[in-house]
């Protein structure tokens, strides 16, 4: 099977499940895969490579014209967004209705491409990333989160300070850019914004506790016009879980319990008063902590993976994942050509790879 993998285009939190993707399609399904940038992506590119499926993430800044091409090359076009709903007036109309397949990371968000073959596929986790380390003091606190100081978690945060000014807390990402300020009190655990993700994985490891405060799907105002809500969960909900790592998570995203279970491998809170009874409990409790951490893990790598994402995507476009069917998979070892490309644009492009944008 060949595959033409487009990444992003973008800097910071979308290239760096770049990354993820293309290993996963490497090295578990052992595919014949190029990536390319939609800046670099060209028809010489299409016809020359001749792939069977044509992978595209985000998708913003790829060509419909060229998703066409593909198209009419004999290629299955595929989209994986991964900004839905905050993007959701760029992706509709042509964009969408230029693919053969589309999935979204938000189950709300299928209903309102009015496209058939239109699928929800919800985040996941790359174990070879997202995995339990021992970190050094400087990376341990009490309480972490990592993300942008969007205004809904700036009040949580500001809401519960009295009981949290006097932890260990580290806020890392941009805190000051969305039109609400955290109380002095709080202002000394921001970290900078840290654009390398097995920095933010030391952080994530060495919490005691990790706080996970979902994005409003409207406010601060994006590319979501009509207001159209979001009951998925995060990325950030299956990257911590791969880590092994505790999180409390906000109620505002129903459909987080279909992966995890509340108070056995993530545990949920409706309010700030709620969150805070939660921290002193969980901090008092490290053995319960670690238990519910390893099971978030646990099911995590047994249901929650990049694997089971794609498996499930070629699943539903009939395609073939046995590894050795297929002539491209050359006996079931990564080609020499896939390696070349490999180490001529992704390897050499691993740190943004791995970029976060404040995690969202």
């Amino acid at each position: 099977m060949k595959v033409l993998f487009v990444d992003s285009g973008g800097p910071g939190f979308n290239t760096r499940y770049s990354y993820d993707v293309y290993s996963t399609l490497v090295k578990e399904f052992k595919f014949l895969t190029r990536q390319v940038s939609p800046q670099n992506l060209s028809p010489g590119q299409l016809s020359n490579f001749h792939p069977d499926i044509f992978f595209v993430m985000h998708g913003s800044f790829t060509s419909c014209h060229l998703v066409r091409l593909a198209k009419s090359l004999g290629a299955t076009t595929i989209l994986w967004i991964i900004e839905d709903p905050y993007e959701i007036d760029i992706h509709r109309g042509e964009m969408v209705n230029s693919y053969d397949y589309v999935f979204t990371n938000e189950r709300l968000a299928v209903g309102q491409y009015a496209r058939p073959n239109t699928y929800y596929l919800p985040w996941c986790c790359n174990p070879e990333v997202h995995r339990s380390l021992t970190v050094p003091q400087n990376y341990q606190s009490d309480l972490c989160f990592v993300g942008m100081g969007f205004r809904n978690r700036v009040r949580i945060l500001n809401a519960i300070a009295p009981r949290i000014q006097h932890l260990n807390v580290k806020l890392i990402g941009d805190w000051q850019s969305w039109g609400e300020e955290l109380v002095p009190s709080l202002k000394r655990f921001v970290l900078p914004t840290i654009n390398d993700f097995r920095e933010v994985q030391k952080y994530y490891n060495g919490a005691k506790i990790n706080l996970n405060i979902h994005r409003d799907p409207v406010d601060p105002p994006t590319g979501n016009s009509l207001g159209i809500a979001a009951c998925s969960p995060n990325d950030r909900t299956f990257a911590l879980a791969g880590c092994g790592a505790f999180q409390l998570v906000d109620h505002t995203r129903s459909g987080i319990w279909e992966h995890f279970t509340d108070g056995v491998e993530i545990v949920g809170f409706h309010d700030p008063g709620e969150l805070s009874q939660k921290i002193d409990f969980y901090l008092a409790n490290p053995q319960l902590r670690i238990n519910i951490g390893k099971a978030a893990q646990r099911k995590a790598y047994s249901a929650n993976t990049f694997k089971h994402r794609l498996n499930e995507i070629f699943r539903v476009t009939n395609r073939s994942i046995h590894r050795n069917n297929n002539k491209s998979c050359s006996g079931g070892k990564t080609t020499k050509s896939s390696q070349v490309f490999y180490s001529a644009t992704a390897k050499n492009n691993l740190n943004q790879e791995f970029r976060t944008r404040g995690n969202q």
